[in-house]
């Protein structure tokens, strides 16, 4: 049957089902939608995060997709019809240094480099006269123009990283002007916020950082833009949605006055929680914005008329676009990775009102993750593995459920984070450093006396409530004394599981010297008398891989006098290099430096770019895999923070693995997926000082490429990494995103101490020394494009030494006793998770017997490799048995 188009209109108001509803695409980890038609029908342009790209019919149909060469993410698409055919084609911003542009059918048309290392962040496109100009924008201080074919007419030099590009009819009503936003903090502050002449450059309206349209501009993080006349004056407006602890919208006009704004609740705050939103014009005079698990409606004025869902629960969605001709507002993927598409029917008046099922992707992670748990609760320990005579020990708050203290494959010991904020006069303080003792930490009340610190100290000893400390970070050192902290110990010797100290990484702070001389000695002498307490330290960035072999760093960590006391772990929040902090943090533990080390899971630890990183996950897979590979590599530790996002049975599943023994207690001399090693020596100070800063946005270099451990500057989130480097050459990384797993083709290769060399060479262990910038061969110093040769052929040489290689997941292989090896599997896709497929590769001798010992599913083992299917968001742990 045909229907006209106006019957087929009026057919929508009263079923939107004929058009489809919800439906699930075959990608990955959706992050970008824009709408468009193909063959006349509306239809949606979709991009993946890892920079795949596709297009769907409103009704769930693929109609094409094309994953591209390159893996990084793709930040932003647009559709325009560039080249005035009647038809949009596809253009996209990606991390792999170009601009992409693809037909309406999915073919590639061309892609733009500016003949140099970028990372892309933006695009826009500007229509004047019948004729498209393309402009684009990243790191590296430029504002490019390209015509239809994707050729350069002009490099504008700015100031910044480009953060938004808007076109539109901000300035005259025939003629389109360009929106241009630059940042030099990841967060905030922008070098330049203003509207340019597309021809010319010039600016036509601009922002100062002194006077603001609107208070909230200088306060929010934005996270989305969208442009529309809500003002209705004839003029295309801003609008920009974010989040400064609250939800947050604002409009401002040509002249860049703010002409309307909305405030949410600070009653709704969700920590990190992810906003993005859309102008529902023409379709109604209404804008949406979602907040976390907040979706707010509010007129064009910013005049709240309603808000649906609940704090920290249902879907988090990652993008909105309006859909004018199906008035249909798109909610495209979701931030845990998911690849859903659901759909608001706004011809209906409680169109807000429509319920989402979770579906696609993230619906059969949380069935997998189900079953895991399942499985493992009811796991008992195999005759042939011993239950661990150490502890698990999370610094968090204990909440177990019955079903899962009751697993008996490991002791697991739970203390509480609390403050000791200190209030003192630091006079023995400004006499040993001067007045730079008396820097406080501005988040902090300072408000506890040392007798009411030791008191409360006593109470929770007698209470029998075991508890750490934050008492410093790169703010402040010393939140709280050291002769607080000796009371403390003395006081609480049972239940005083020790201190936390974050991000004072600072090399040339007199207060970090003052720290590492003064604090520690003491503090590890009342922790060996006083009882079980350590020194947590919380760094990020390649601070374990790298920073830690500076002065006076390297004094502290690596002579090992402290290795009983010292227990490395990350703040992987705003970083990009966790598989470095990883390697790193390893190689002090196999090499003999600490004795444990942490993991630290937290609801930040997505926020590699923060506006362009959202939080609010609420499935636990991200978490709960990151958690079981660190596990899986001796992290007897874990620095666990209540994610409300989580729902049931949420960390209890780590918690599960933990106890049941699925996940045993690892010594370091039983991992046996370790094959080459990488060696540091004389680090490289500019290369360290860059890949630390994890605010400033303003350290691009052409020659940020040419480093072993390369472009790790915050600038570079997203950027695909050259061939040399030394994570994509060892450890299987691809892109600077959010490397928490990573695949390591040629196992684990850690990153230690030059000092190491004598005890790998006896072994005949492969090694390779770097200073992080360029690589050392027999002493003499090779630049990184030449030693990325020497990495893999080191770290192959190294891979056939282990007895089991793994492809396709990330990995671990662990002796249980010497008749038996665990294999831990896990889908490294920390946002796009999907079910993968792995190749198990027997060198040496070949296993007797292999099964899963969660489902009990014995394995055929052949002459060969073994093909296996580890489950999306999820993971396996098979036992390999050998003859005795």
């Amino acid at each position: 049957m045909n229907l006209s188009p106006t019957f087929a209109a009026a057919l929508f108001l009263l079923s939107p089902s004929l058009y489809g509803g919800d439906f699930a695409t075959d990608l990955n980890g959706l992050r970008c939608s824009a709408v468009t038609e193909i063959d006349g029908k509306p239809a949606l342009f979709l991009s993946e995060l890892s920079g795949g790209v596709a297009a769907y019919s409103m009704s769930g149909e693929k109609l094409w997709e094309n994953k591209g060469k390159t893996p990084a993410v793709l930040f932003e698409i647009e559709a325009a019809d560039i080249d005035n055919d009647g038809v949009d084609e596809l253009l996209g911003a990606s991390g792999d240094g170009n601009i992409h542009c693809w037909g309406n059918d999915g073919t590639p048309r061309w892609s733009f480099n500016p003949g140099h290392k970028v990372r892309f962040s933006e695009i826009a496109v500007v229509e004047n006269g019948g004729e498209s100009r393309i402009f684009a924008g990243g790191n590296d201080f430029h504002l490019y123009e390209l015509d239809k074919s994707g050729k350069q007419l002009s490099a504008t030099k700015i100031e910044g990283t480009v953060r938004k590009l808007e076109a539109g009819n901000f300035i005259e009503k025939d003629r389109q002007s360009l929106f241009v936003m630059t940042y030099r903090h990841d967060k905030f502050r922008w070098k330049f916020m203003g509207i340019l002449n597309p021809e010319t450059k010039e600016v036509l309206a601009e922002v100062g950082t002194n006077k603001l349209p609107s208070k909230n501009l200088g306060k929010m993080m934005l996270t989305d833009f969208d442009v529309a006349d809500i003002d209705k004056d004839g003029l295309e407006d801003l609008l920009f949605f974010g989040d400064d602890s609250k939800a947050v919208w604002v409009g401002l006009n040509g002249k860049l006055e703010a002409i309307a704004e909305f405030t949410g609740s600070p009653k709704d705050k969700q920590r990190y929680a992810h906003v993005t939103g859309a102008s529902l014009l023409p379709v109604r005079d209404e804008i949406a914005l979602q907040f976390g698990g907040f979706i707010y409606l509010c007129d064009l004025n910013g005049n709240l008329i309603k808000k649906v869902g609940e704090r920290h629960r249902g879907i988090v969605f990652s993008d909105f676009t309006l859909e004018p001709k199906t008035k249909q507002l798109v909610a495209a993927g979701e931030v845990d990775g998911g690849n859903g598409v659901y759909l608001y029917p706004l011809a209906e008046d409680n169109w807000l009102e429509t319920s989402h099922s979770l579906l696609g992707r993230m619906a059969t992670v949380e069935k997998n993750l189900e079953i895991l748990y399942r499985q493992t609760l009811a796991f008992k320990l195999p005759e042939y593995q011993k239950r661990s005579e150490k502890p698990w020990v999370m610094l968090s708050s204990n909440n177990l459920p019955a079903e899962v203290e009751n697993l008996d494959g490991a002791e697991m010991a739970f203390a509480n984070q609390i403050y000791m904020q200190e209030k003192s006069d630091r006079k023995e303080l400004v006499a040993a450093i001067g007045e730079v003792a008396l820097k406080k930490d501005k988040r902090m009340s300072y408000s506890m006396t040392r007798e009411e610190i030791v008191a409360l100290a006593r109470k929770m000893e007698a209470e029998g409530t075991p508890f750490t400390a934050w008492t410093g970070h790169g703010n402040d050192p010393f939140i709280t004394s050291i002769d607080t902290m000796e009371a403390v110990l003395e006081a609480a010797p049972n239940t005083c599981y020790g201190f936390v100290y974050a991000e004072m990484a600072n090399t040339e702070d007199p207060r970090v010297h003052h720290f590492i001389n003064e604090y520690v000695p003491r503090l590890a002498t009342a922790m060996r008398k006083h009882g079980k307490a350590k020194l947590y330290f919380r760094y990020k960035n390649i601070f374990w891989a790298a920073t830690s072999h500076l002065e006076p760093w390297k004094d502290l960590f690596f002579p090992g006098k402290y290795s009983d006391v010292l227990v490395p772990s990350a703040e992987d929040t705003n970083s990009r290099a966790q598989e470095l902090n990883f390697a790193g943090r390893v190689g002090m533990l196999a090499g003999g430096y600490i004795e444990d080390f942490a993991m630290r899971l937290v609801d930040d630890n997505p926020t590699c770019w923060r506006p362009l990183s959202p939080g609010g996950q609420r499935s636990v897979s991200p978490y709960l895999r990151n958690g079981a590979l660190l596990a899986a590599y001796g992290s007897r530790y874990g620095l666990i923070f209540n994610i409300a996002y989580l729902e049931d049975p949420g960390m209890n599943t780590l918690y599960a693995l933990m106890k049941s023994g699925v996940l045993p207690v690892v010594n370091k001399e039983d991992i046996l997926s370790i094959g080459a090693w990488q060696l540091i020596k004389d680090p490289d100070h500019r290369t360290i000082e860059r890949a630390d800063d994890g605010h400033n946005l303003e350290l691009y270099t052409p020659d940020d490429e040419n480093a072993v451990f390369s472009i790790a500057n915050v600038d570079c989130c997203g950027a695909s990494l050259p061939e040399h480097d030394f994570s994509k050459v060892a450890l299987g990384v691809d892109y600077r995103w959010l490397n928490f797993m990573p695949t390591m083709p040629y196992g684990m290769v850690p990153v230690a101490a030059v000092e190491s060399a004598p005890e790998l060479e006896k072994a005949g262990t492969p090694f390779t020394i770097t200073d992080t910038k360029s690589g050392f061969l027999d002493g003499v110093k090779i630049p990184a494009k030449e030693f990325g040769k020497t990495i893999r052929e080191t770290v192959q040489a190294g891979a056939k030494k282990m007895p089991v290689l793994v492809s396709g997941a990330s990995w671990s292989a662990i002796r249980l006793d010497d008749n038996h090896t665990r294999l831990v599997l896990i889908d490294p896709g920390y946002l796009d998770p999907q079910e993968r497929d792995v190749t198990v590769t027997f060198q040496g001798k070949q296993p007797t017997g292999m099964r899963d010992i969660l489902s009990n599913e014995e394995i055929e083992v052949g002459e060969g490799p073994v093909k296996l299917v580890v489950p999306a968001g999820s993971m396996r742990f098979i036992d390999l048995t050998y003859a005795k």
